[in-house]
């Protein structure tokens, strides 16, 4: 019994530790993103992101894409013109990679950050020096 226990404690600090970091990550990637915007509306297709997102200061949760400063999409393809577009897993983010200006997911346990130069270039953002290591010319 106490083994079980130990290993469910064990497993809710991971998932908390992870959670912070993905809510560490998003704040800065969203707040280089629109250093000017005083609140950064997001639409998302993920629930658990929306969530996290309610967490996070100068943040407002979009219910309509069209109202959204970016899209953060994990399963929605790219379909939305003229719209930044930020994906949360890999595979979206080869199908996406003429639209998407980044990507943010977890592989082998490892969070993972990605910009894509030319994309970047083609909504005019210019991340900050602490992010210019994550800028990629393609996938």
């Amino acid at each position: 019994m106490k083994k079980i226990i130990l290993l469910l404690l064990l497993s809710l600090t991971l998932m908390a530790s992870t959670a912070e970091v993905e809510l560490k990550i998003y704040k800065s990637v969203l707040s280089s993103m629109f250093p000017n915007h005083q609140v950064v509306h997001v639409w998302s297709d993920n629930p658990k992101i929306k969530k996290l997102f309610q967490t996070i200061e100068n943040i407002k949760i979009v219910s309509e894409q069209k109202d959204a400063d970016i899209l953060m999409l994990y399963k929605t393809k790219c379909k939305v013109p003229d719209k930044i577009i930020f994906i949360g897993n890999y595979a979206l983010l080869k199908q996406c990679k003429d639209k998407a200006v980044g990507g943010f997911y977890w592989q082998k346990g490892r969070p993972n950050l990605l910009f894509l130069r030319e994309n970047l270039k083609a909504h005019n953002i210019v991340l900050p020096k602490k992010l210019e290591e994550f800028i990629e010319g393609k996938i």
